[in-house]
């Protein structure tokens, strides 16, 4: 995408500061006004001329920034428009609702996009920074309901053009998927480019089905419907089926399903294991597990593949008030991402697996017209009760199952019984019309069933939680920790070595929120705070209460990044990542 420029806001009583920056020029302009000044024509032509001729982008535009430019552009000084944004935040309006109230219209000429649904995780622009290791974290300087000197006009300029820094770097985290929306534009005649995966999906299969608004009538409470294929064998599990038949599904005021009472308290044993039902998904109950493939054993992974949206499809699954259509679209949607997955066509697979992962999260959305509950039930316990087939027909052939998670499932087999391992789940493929991929472990490390790490024969690994990368819903927690615990358990590496070796600040960090705002030293730090541990280090609490904020002892607060201090506490990390292999029920 060529042309682009990011642009915020920042509104006091008595400031009104627009800034833009561009990304290849790197250039700024700030444009402002104080007290009961109004935009000159001369700024009015600007901010229209870079709004029609660059493409603009920004975080919470959509809500915040563009009604309030608008609004701005009416010639208004900055006590009306304070007026307006303290409406905005206080009755946290939709941006729709503030162009409504205020008779507000976007010209079809201006070209902007926001990232903040793209970013799909609620967070603060200042802890997807953090997250991102962006170079500075910069806190709103002063209250904004005061007054500003010209001093600190231009301290609220320099933090402005550091909030657009930080957009920037999201959104070349979010590049990828913000060019995929682009080309997904052209196909689908319409702008994307500021849709969240679920929205996309509503946009596309509106678009298919041809229609805008529906009628939607759930009922207040429902029962699952058993599909024919789902069929166990010990009298314990027919009685888990009964029971769940017997329960009345229930929404909340919100419109979302409540997980029952008689599942909450439902714990399943099958061959001295633990598994949870749930309405997301079947979770085992697991802890400090270590199992090795040998000369004796070997541990297969076995996923379902695309398995939500196979279920819908094997058991003819549609929200009634979209009708049988809705399968035919689906279906087309699901079999050409798996052609385009097969031929490796990139762009086609990704832009496909958003409409079809991003559909089934609609279900749950009542200002959805995918919305309907009880279908997101049909799928999410079919799913379980499947699984659940599996497992009791493993293990009732003396196959250990050692892990359960959503869609799919982990065992320890000795190898004589391999070749019935893979009889019993290509009988249950047949049985059930689903799919199943297996990867063979080397090894196989559990905290539990959300926190584990597998090692390939080659090496390579498949983590989940505390051993995934850093990602854009995801605080570091002292990465290097990890690092250091993957090592040892692949290569041997001793804990201390990788820890020396690594001279990356960013792998040291720790970032938390901390609501009301947090202070070291009498220092305030502001809501995001991000640290290394230390020997010069000290505890940060929070600013209300003054409690210590947690796991901070010995905390150096680390506003900007810089090279790694002398001072870095390694005996704090290595500390942290025995603690973890103690977790997995190893010994050094």
């Amino acid at each position: 995408m060529e042309n682009l420029v990011v642009f915020d806001c920042e509104v006091y009583p008595n400031l009104f500061l627009i800034c833009f920056k561009g990304l290849e020029s790197q250039k700024v302009i700030t444009i402002s006004i104080k007290d009961k000044e109004v935009l000159s024509d001369i700024d009015i032509a600007t901010i229209k001329s870079i709004f029609m001729n660059k493409m603009c982008f920004g975080f919470n535009t959509r809500n915040y920034d563009i009604p309030i430019i608008l609004y701005a552009l009416k010639k208004m000084n900055p006590y009306q428009i304070f007026n307006l944004s303290k409406n905005i935040i206080e009755k946290s309006q939709y941006g729709w609702q503030t162009l409504q109230s205020q008779n507000l219209k976007i010209p079809e000429s201006w070209k902007w996009f926001d990232i903040q649904e793209v970013a799909g995780a609620r967070s603060s622009l200042k802890l997807y920074g953090a997250r991102l290791h962006s170079n500075k974290i910069i806190e709103l300087p002063y209250d904004p309901t005061i007054e500003l000197n010209q001093e600190q006009i231009n301290n609220v300029i320099t933090y402005c053009v550091n909030d657009l820094d930080l957009t920037i770097n999201l959104y070349e985290r979010l590049k990828d998927q913000i060019e995929l929306r682009a080309k997904m534009s052209i196909e689908y005649k319409e702008n994307l480019l500021s849709k969240s995966d679920a929205q996309i999906a509503e946009k596309i299969i509106k678009s298919k089905l041809n229609i805008s608004n529906v009628n939607i009538k759930q009922p207040e409470s429902f029962k699952y419907i058993k599909p024919n294929f789902i069929k166990f064998k010990s009298d314990y599990l027919n009685n888990l089926l009964k029971l769940i038949l017997d329960i009345d599904f229930i929404l909340d005021d919100k419109g979302s399903i409540q997980l029952p009472k008689e599942l909450e308290k439902e714990t399943i044993v099958i061959n001295n294991k633990k598994y949870n039902l749930g309405i997301g998904g079947l979770h085992s109950c697991e802890k400090s597990i270590t199992y090795y493939s040998n000369d004796k054993f070997t541990i297969i992974d076995k996923d379902v593949a695309s398995y939500y949206p196979s279920i819908i499809l094997n058991c003819n699954l549609y929200p009634k008030q979209l009708g049988e259509k809705f399968l035919k679209v689906y279906k087309d949607i699901v079999m050409r991402r798996l052609l385009a997955k097969k031929t490796k066509d990139k762009v086609t697979n990704e832009s496909l697996k958003i409409v079809i992962n991003g559909s089934f999260g609609k279900l749950g959305s009542k200002y959805s017209i995918l919305y309907s509950p009880n279908l997101m039930i049909q799928v999410t316990i079919t799913g379980q009760l499947c699984l659940l087939m599996l497992i009791e027909k493993l293990e009732e052939n003396g196959i250990e199952v050692i892990s359960a998670n959503t869609d799919g499932i982990v065992s320890y087999i000795t190898n004589d019984k391999v070749k019935l391992f893979e009889k019993i789940c290509l009988d249950w493929e047949l049985n059930t019309g689903f799919e199943l991929e297996g990867t063979k472990y080397k090894a196989y490390h559990s905290r539990d069933v959300n926190n584990y790490l597998a090692i390939k024969f080659d090496n390579t690994t498949k983590g989940k939680g505390i051993f995934t990368k850093d990602t854009l819903s995801k605080n570091p927690q002292g990465t290097i920790i990890f690092d250091s615990v993957i090592e040892y358990l692949v290569n041997n590496k001793p804990i201390m070595k990788t820890l020396k070796e690594c001279i990356d600040i960013k792998k040291f960090i720790t970032v938390r929120t901390v609501t009301g705002g947090a202070k070291w030293n009498e220092e305030y730090l502001g809501k995001v705070v991000r640290w290394i541990y230390s020997t010069q280090g000290n505890t940060i609490h929070y600013c209300k209460n003054n409690n210590k904020v947690a796991k901070s002892d010995g905390a150096y607060p680390i506003k900007e990044l810089c090279d790694l201090p002398i001072h870095i506490d390694y005996s704090k990390y290595e500390e942290e990542a025995l603690e973890i292999i103690k977790l997995l029920g190893l010994k050094l």
